[in-house]
């Protein structure tokens, strides 16, 4: 009888003891990039891996896209937001070095910049 009713406790104190997490590691930094219907600011960009960037409106609507090479694990397409709004990497955060080509699909002529360095 004492054996059923001390098992459930040592099964929590296992669970809460914790193990090590292969996931991905919380973000170093995080950068804003405001997006407004005359330019990207800044227009260019330099982050060290594992920066989150927040692409945040001062008007709009805007949709971002990146061109040529996509950031690993990320949509090549925001979706549409507008005035007070933000989107956050087009769902990614920049992980491997190289650099990132991207525009404001609904501003012909909007090209930003962000490079990635260790």
């Amino acid at each position: 009888m004492r054996v059923r009713l001390i098992m459930p406790f040592v099964a929590v104190a296992l669970a809460a003891c914790g193990s090590s997490s292969t996931g991905p590691k919380p973000p170093v930094d995080t950068q804003t990039i405001e997006v407004s219907n005359a330019a990207f600011t800044p227009p260019t960009l330099s982050v060290v891996s594992n920066t989150k960037i927040i692409w945040h409106s001062t008007d709009g609507p805007h949709v971002i896209r990146f061109t040529g090479t996509v950031p690993t694990g990320s949509d090549p397409n925001s979706s549409t937001f507008g005035a007070g709004t933000s989107v956050s990497s087009v769902n990614t955060i920049f992980l491997t070095t190289g650099t990132y080509t991207y525009e404001d699909t609904l501003f012909t002529g909007h090209i930003g910049t962000i490079t990635v360095h260790n």
